[in-house]
This record gives structure tokens, sequence and C-alpha cells, in this order.
């Protein structure tokens, strides 16, 4: 007897509840989590027949049926499992599995392609830890991983491509069966057999089930233009139905009630190693609705990360204008912003998971983050401006599909625009003053404004650690007047008196009357800072701002090098730009 593909399957279970599907023969009733009813196995008065949507299974406790909308199929309208499946099919909208010939032939490659991914990413895994390969091994535990975590995500190196293709040549596979993976491709120039990852770390990729399906590579040398790579779409890899480590992560909801969504494979691999395992990564594309719906199934809140520079909002903006479509009850999606210039992976290594655990306390719903993102767009508060903004909300509001959830959006973009720009705005408060929690307000500023202010801001809260620092704080070169000013205050502050604290520097600074001071206090009001650092953090965060503007200031200087050079070709302005991007902090 033929199978059924447990992805079809699967595919049936996402698109129906169980309560709908039990619900058209027994009356349930709304208790908790769970809905509640008389059992249609046994004839009893008091219920004690259970559904739960979330898990996917109902249970009788007075009979001690149990089972998925297959089996309630099966057992009350006595159909086989083959006439269940097809009715249940149709329901969800789904063409009939047919058995042909080319549905036998497209399992048998299946099954075959997991048994060649298994033999590849263990021979990956092995090659990760000889002497030859040890730079690829050292990336990964400078990036602070342990053993457990690596072995725990099978992560690997490719070697180069006739090792690869050869060995698995030599074990059978054909040169077909090795391009279907994926994970090989033909020179078409050459006629020979390419390993896909070869000189790449290799992130090994399972669907729900925990079986293989694809791969992400990451190359660890600067002279490569794509830093990741993915396997192409094959007959059993849909990027847009997969989440990377959502087999792991979707047992993690009887810990965590939201699943965290990241960009990257070494973003979600770094978050695990600190103990963050409700995460998964969305496979190199834009987040779809299938993938949403995926963890909606194990979890009632997701949680989207970008990267925190413009770019980034802006996916961010591009996402959640996309999802709000699917928006229902008591599910949520909501945005968390990284800071500039770090992603998750950087992220967690700073700061830990307490830390990382403080930036998802600052998440934004999707409802607030669109509103927040379009309001930035106002070029002034004109009648005609912000009608403009409302019909932009209004249109955006009227895409989601759930009548109710259509009607709550639009009566809350309604009030935000009264609450927080017509209201704001007559009482004359500055578009300073109406800034969100995701600091967008700070895109305005230079990144060599940002790292400066954030600097003196990170001073003037922890002046005990400024105060043991100063010696090394008094050699840091800043270059906005502005900034200089603070510091050099700061410093006379602290030499003075190390016992002053936050609120006594902010006004020996506001008495100072230092020029555009205001400027700083205004973006130390919208800038957060983490409350719990020690005097080691501290040393490292003045470390890591000290870099970040040598950094700043090199490039600026190239630039005006590359200037120089295209309009008056002389050999110093040359050799100083050679020497500049050669430099190892760059």
């Amino acid at each position: 007897m033929m199978k059924y593909p447990r992805s079809y399957l699967e595919e049936i279970n996402q698109r129906l509840k169980v309560s709908d599907i039990v619900g058209s023969v027994v009356k349930l009733t709304k208790r908790g989590k769970e809905f509640v009813g008389l059992s249609p196995f046994t004839n009893e008065k008091t219920p004690s027949f259970t559904v739960n949507d979330e898990k996917g299974f109902y249970h009788c406790f007075s009979s001690g049926e149990h089972g998925g909308i297959f089996d309630f199929l099966v057992k009350i309208e006595k159909l086989t499992f083959g006439d269940a499946v097809r009715k249940l099919a149709a329901k969800a909208g789904m063409q009939e599995y047919k058995f042909s010939q080319t549905n036998i032939e497209q399992e048998k490659k299946i099954k075959k392609s997991e048994k060649l991914f298994q033999l590849f990413f263990n021979y990956c895994y092995k090659n990760l830890f000889t002497e030859e390969n040890k730079n690829h091994l050292d990336y990964l535990t400078n990036r602070s991983l342990k053993k457990t975590t690596i072995d725990f995500f099978q992560i690997g190196f490719c070697d180069d491509s006739n090792k690869a293709s050869d060995h698995f040549l030599k074990l059978g596979y054909s040169q077909q069966e090795l391009i279907e993976t994926g994970l090989f491709y033909l020179n078409e120039q050459r006629k020979t057999l390419v390993a896909r990852f070869k000189n790449r770390i290799i992130f090994p990729i399972k669907n729900l089930f925990g079986e293989f399906i694809g791969c992400g590579g990451r190359t660890v040398l600067s002279s490569v233009t794509a830093k990741y790579i993915n396997s192409p779409e094959t007959i059993f890899f849909k990027k847009g139905n997969n989440l990377y480590n959502f087999n792991n992560a979707k047992n993690e909801n009887k810990n965590q009630d939201y699943l965290l969504i990241v960009e990257g494979y070494m973003d979600v691999v770094s978050l695990y190693n600190h103990d963050i395992k409700n995460v998964c990564a969305s496979l190199g594309t834009a987040i779809t609705d299938n993938q949403i719906n995926l963890a909606w199934r194990n979890f009632k809140n997701i949680i989207i990360c970008f990267d925190g520079d413009s770019s980034g909002f802006a996916a961010a903006y591009r996402a959640a204008e996309k999802l709000i479509r699917i928006s229902k009850p008591n599910h949520t999606v909501s945005f968390m912003i990284m800071p500039q210039g770090l992603d998750p992976d950087d992220y967690v290594n700073k700061f830990g998971k307490d830390g990382f655990d403080q930036l998802i306390n600052r998440k934004k719903d999707i409802t607030e983050f669109v509103f927040e993102y379009s309001a930035r767009q106002l070029k002034n508060h004109s009648p005609s401006s912000l009608a403009e903004l409302e019909k932009k909300l209004m249109d955006t509001a009227d895409t989601i599909e759930d009548p109710i959830i259509k009607k709550y959006y639009r009566n809350f973009f309604k009030n935000k625009i009264f609450e927080n720009l017509i209201k704001k705005n007559k009482n004359k408060q500055s578009k300073f003053q109406i800034a969100s929690t995701f600091d967008l307000n700070r895109l305005e500023m230079s990144e060599l404004e940002i790292k400066e202010f954030s600097l003196c801001q990170l001073l003037i809260k922890f002046p005990e650690f400024s105060a043991k620092h100063i010696e090394k704080i008094s050699e840091i070169n800043l270059n906005l007047e502005l900034t200089k000013n603070i510091k050099s205050k700061i410093i006379d502050v602290l030499i003075g008196n190390q016992h002053f604290n936050l609120n006594q520097i902010n006004e020996y600074l506001a008495s100072q009357k230092i020029k555009n001071i205001d400027l700083f206090f205004k973006f130390s009001t919208t800038n957060t800072l983490m409350e719990d650092v020690d005097f080691a953090t501290f040393v490292n965060l003045v470390d890591d701002y000290e870099i970040q503007l040598e950094r700043i200031r090199k490039y600026k200087k190239i630039e005006e090098l590359e200037n120089t050079f295209s309009s008056n070709m002389n050999e110093q302005a040359l050799n100083e730009l050679i020497s500049l991007k050669n430099s190892n902090n760059l």
C-alpha cells in the first residue's frame, strides 16, 4: 500500500483546525486554550472530550480515544484513511494526491536524497575538525561557539569541488543524483561536477520533521563577494515554506510564548549557544505568509528581528506592510530592531543573554511599527499631509483579511494620528518629541554623530566607571565640537569630584552654556542604554566606540582621497589611499 508523503499530510494539518473538523460533529465550548464537549465515543452527560488546536489533537478521557483530524474521520465516519485524506484535502482547498508513477519516482528520489544529505553533512562535519581546515573551526570558536552547539547544528566544512564530488561518486551516486540535491552543479564549460558549497562552512537545513532538505554556506574569505549562499529550490526545498531550526525551536513553546525570527544562520546558532533556543531564520528570503502561519501553529507571538540601519528599517516596514494582511485574533507579529551596526550574532556575543533579552523587551507590535514608520515620512503637519498619511494607513488596514481585525486596526491608526500628530502638534511639540522608541530620528543623524553622542551618553550614565577609566577616556579623539566640549567638561567634573551622579553631571553641563547642548539632551532622552553594566562591559563598550570612530574617520579620509585622486592624480594621494585601504582595521 502506497503511503502519502508526510509533507502532503502536514500541509492539510496546517490548513485545517482540529476544532473545525470535530466541531461539525461535536458541540464545542471554548475553555482556556482548549475546547470541551460531550464525547462522540461514549454516552456521557458531563463533558470529558477536549480539543487542542495548538497541539493538533483531540482526547477523550471517558474512552481513551486520542488523535488528529484524520483519525477523527476514520473513527466517526468509518472512512478508510485514504478517503479521510481525500475529504480533508478537498476541504483544505488542495488537489487530490495522485499515486502516479511520477509521484512514486519522486518519493524514491526524496528518500535517496535524504540518505545522501546525511552522508554529505557527516562528511563535512568530519572535515571541519581536520588540521588543514583549522582556520574555519577557529572562526566558529572565536565566535564563542561551544563544541556541543557545533554538534547540535551539525555544522561542517565543504572542501574543494574535486574532493567532495569524487568522494560521493565513488559511493555509487550518479552525477544527476548529486545535482538534484542542490549540493552540486555541473560546470557547463568544463563538464565537471562542482560542490556548490566548496570552501564554505555549511549549515544543514531540516524541515519540520527533522529531515534534511538543504544547506546554507558561509565563506570566511574577505575576497569572496557572496558571504552566504543557499541551496537552490528543489522538489523538497522550498525556502518560503520552511524556517531554519524550526524543527527544534517549535518544541520551545513549552518554555516561551514567542518565536524569534532572525535573518542569518550564525544569528540562530549564536543565540542558541547563549541559551536562546526559541529562534529560527528565514532562509535568506523575505518572510512569507507560509512561514508566519507555520510559526503561529506553535507560537502565538512572533518577533521578527532586523538590522538597525536604514535598509533594515525599510526591510522591516516592507515585511510589516505585507504581513499585516494575515493578522488574526490572539496572534501577534512584532518587530525588534537591532542597534545600528550590529546583528544578533554580534550583539549576543558582546552583551550576553541578559543584554539580548533587554532588546526583546523593546519590541514593537506590527501596528505600532507601521504607524511610526509611516508617520516619519511626514514632511509637515498640514491637513493635506495628514490626509495623505491617513489614506496610506487606511489602505494598509484594508488589506487585512479578517474583518474584525481590520475594523480595530483602522480605528487604532485613526486614534494614533489624532493623539500623536494632531493633538501634539497643536501643543507645538517638536517632531523630536514624538519619536518612537525605535529611534527613527537617529536616521537623520550621521553615523559619526550617533557614535560620538552615544559615547558621551555612556560616560555620563556610568560616572563611577568613567572616573576609574579617566586616563583612557581623555585620550579618545572626537571630531564634533559639541562632543569634544561635553567630554572635556565630564573629565573636569570627575577629576574634581568622582562622586557626581548622572543628574548632577547633566545639571552641570546645562549650566555651562555649551553650544547646541540641547541637541545632545534630546538625543539622550530617546536613545535607550542598557541598565545593568559592570566595569568590564563598560570598558569594552568604550573601546568598541573608539574602534568604530577610528574606522569612520578612515573611511571619510579614503573618500576625500578618492575625490582628490580623481581630480588630481598625484602619487602622494595614491600612496596614502593604498595605505589606508590596506589597514587591518578596515
